[in-house]
């Protein structure tokens, strides 16, 4: 038995302390997913909240063999995701905030002079506000891809619909991106390396 499953099996039981192992080693991720799909920082930490709520409560649910346990969470997030931008429109919060809030990770290559900063600054910015005028569904299968990493596979199983599906989307969403950031002057931005700068 690994130490996750342990730690599961202990939580499982009532354990508190194997609860606050599984939150605290979760936590960071849960919230960035909240934050890349809800845009607002007290939306995401009441969904991550009510997310682990669930997940505590449903833990003998849990079957290893059908993924990991980041992997189930991470469809209970996306669920709460979509129900709270059922329920109401949400306030758009600008990327500084999860900036400040030490949410977002750091670039794997930062640009080494001051100029490349600015401009992969810039490029994630308009990145960042391009993609929170794509359609949901297309913009929850862009931050799943680009943001979490995932293959079709997943993010199909994250979303409940098929792989062909979840690629239509990602597709659908990359189309929206590129009209979002074309400019008369340079006519379409390539948004792939523009995602990846974000």
């Amino acid at each position: 038995m690994t130490d996750i499953e342990e730690t599961i099996t202990c939580a499982i039981g009532g354990d508190e302390a194997a609860q606050r192992v599984l939150y605290e080693a979760h936590y960071a991720a849960a919230f960035r997913l909240a934050y890349l799909l809800l845009r607002d920082a007290c939306d995401a930490e009441e969904v991550v909240q009510d997310g682990f709520v669930y997940v505590f409560r449903n833990l003998q649910r849990y079957d290893s063999e059908r993924g990991s346990f980041w992997a189930w969470l991470r469809v209970v997030l996306v669920s709460r995701c979509r129900n709270k931008r059922r329920r109401r429109q949400l306030h758009l919060v600008s990327l500084e905030v999860l900036e400040a809030a030490g949410a977002c990770p750091a670039d794997p290559e930062p640009a080494s002079d001051p100029a490349g900063a600015l401009e992969m600054q810039g490029a994630r910015r308009a990145v960042w506000e391009a993609l929170r005028r794509v359609s949901p569904g297309a913009r929850d299968a862009l931050v799943l891809r680009y943001y979490e990493g995932l293959p079709y596979a997943e993010i199909a199983e994250v979303l409940g619909c098929s792989a062909d599906a979840a690629r239509a989307r990602v597709a659908h969403g990359k189309a929206q991106l590129r009209r979002l950031l074309a400019t008369p002057e340079e006519g379409t931005v390539r948004e792939r390396g523009a995602v990846r700068a974000a």
